[in-house]
């Protein structure tokens, strides 16, 4: 573990990747700038790393943490059916996808739950993904209920809790993905992001949009 102190900042660009999966192997939380939203994130192989991640996002019950990955990736940690797998051919996406965890998912990251969130908004993640040699477990970096999506807040309110910040600058989108279901029947959009279901509907023809969401 290293000595905390104010975190170090490096600029988002591969070049990084191994500062990266040196921290992440020491058991080290990590900010990560995504276009979506900045994302906290551990090496999945590291139950400590998992519970410091929880800590650190003071969630008030038990709920499954997501995993950045990518097609070739995937099904090491979920279950995907067809429309899951059609999904993820087209990563990276500012999607948020609900999928079947695969059984022999570490409990520290599914706390008992059936279900995961899998994501990879942005080239940057997909080509980290690739390179990092475990399950790159996640969850969005909040103040007061609100996600970051700039480096300038991220360094404000984490520099003295984490120590590796990467500065990806703000946010493309500066909202989560959008969220949706495949765990259900019919690929099903939970909540709206980036990426509205007239966009969706060319990759997923059969997707749902619940009543409370239309408008």
């Amino acid at each position: 573990m290293y000595l905390q102190q104010t975190a170090q900042i490096l600029k988002a660009n591969l070049k990084i990747v191994p500062t990266l999966i040196d921290y992440l192997e020491q058991g080290e939380v990590v900010l990560l700038p995504t276009d979506t939203v900045y994302t906290l994130v551990v090496n999945g192989l590291r139950p400590e790393a998992i519970a410091t991640l929880r800590k650190i996002k003071k969630f008030g019950q038990d709920q499954p943490l997501g995993i950045l990955t990518r097609g070739n990736k995937a099904e090491e940690v979920a279950i995907l059916n067809a429309s899951a797998k059609r999904m993820i051919s087209h990563f990276p996406y500012p999607v948020t996808m609900i999928v079947q965890a695969h059984p022999q998912l570490n409990r520290e990251i599914t706390q008992g739950f059936s279900k995961i969130f899998l994501s990879c908004p942005d080239p940057f993640i997909y080509e980290l993904v690739e390179q990092i040699p475990f399950p790159l477990v996640s969850a969005t970096a909040k103040v007061g209920g609100e996600p970051i999506v700039s480096f300038d807040a991220a360094q404000r309110y984490f520099r003295d809790i984490i120590p590796l910040i990467v500065d990806g600058g703000r946010s493309r989108y500066g909202r989560r993905g959008t969220l949706i279901d495949f765990t259900v029947e019919y690929p099903t959009i939970m909540n709206f992001g980036p990426i509205s279901v007239d966009d969706l509907r060319p990759l997923l023809p059969e997707i749902i949009l619940p009543s409370h969401l239309m408008k």
